[in-house]
């Protein structure tokens, strides 16, 4: 489960979220949307405990991350799946080392395993026997897949999609999410997803929260008619 309650957070006393909440309930997927810029990136931050709000709680299952200093958090992070905007790969690690890296750190697998491990999630993911490839020798849609397979490695509880297609052509766009839609309901995870594919959330997230301005404008089903800029924007429409 991860809940959000009533979350500020400014920077050089500007506004990015105002009054944010909402809740994910365990083995739940939501979408949350809105235009760029609108602080839906930050909130994952804040989820993961990489930032803390001003005002407000995040929780993760009955831990309150925003609470918690870096040591209290370890073992919290080790039960969540991110997948980056930005990829964020190792780029002096070839693919294998980048998959296996959180099987590593738990330092409970054997080598062998780990091996075992990323070659069956590398060809999960469609990208079998490139283990030896540095990140610098993958496409664009090869490295986010790359992202997803590290992600979901060690079977994580929890996964958070920072636009996991961001960048990339329709086919892979199509690829992407139909490798999160059988990866979640193969471990049953708790998943939120940021991105404005609005027609490959639809199958995929059963709730979905739109943040505009740093305000939350919609929350709940996809039907948005009681607000014009969420209905708008869910209609695949975007907002002016």
């Amino acid at each position: 489960m991860i809940r959000v309650e009533g979350v500020h957070k400014s920077f050089g006393g500007v506004p990015v979220l105002s009054d944010v909440s909402f809740e994910v309930p365990t083995g739940g997927t939501l979408a949350l949307v809105g235009p760029g810029g609108a602080g839906k990136s930050l909130l994952l931050k804040l989820i993961c405990g990489l930032l803390k709000p001003d005002a407000g709680r995040v929780f993760i299952d009955d831990a309150e991350v925003s609470a918690l200093g870096e040591t209290a958090l370890m073992p919290i992070r080790g039960r969540i799946g991110m997948i980056f905007q930005n990829y964020a790969l190792f780029d002096y690690m070839n693919v294998g080392a980048n998959v296996g890296f959180p099987l590593a750190q738990l330092g409970t697998v054997s080598s062998s395993e780990v091996r075992e491990r990323v070659a069956r999630r590398l060809a999960d993911v469609n990208l079998p026997n490139i283990e030896h490839l540095m990140p610098r020798e993958l496409s664009g849609g090869m490295k986010k897949r790359v992202c997803l397979a590290r992600a979901t490695i060690h079977e994580p509880p929890i996964m958070l999609c920072d636009d996991p297609t961001a960048g990339l052509d329709p086919v892979s766009t199509n690829r992407i999410f139909r490798l999160l839609k059988r990866l979640q309901q193969d471990n049953g995870a708790t998943a939120l997803i940021v991105s404005h594919e609005v027609e490959y959330l639809r199958p995929l997230c059963d709730q979905v929260v739109m943040i505009s301005r740093g305000r939350v404008v919609h929350r709940g089903g996809w039907d948005a008619r009681a607000n014009d800029e969420a209905a708008q924007f869910l209609s695949g429409e975007g907002v002016a």
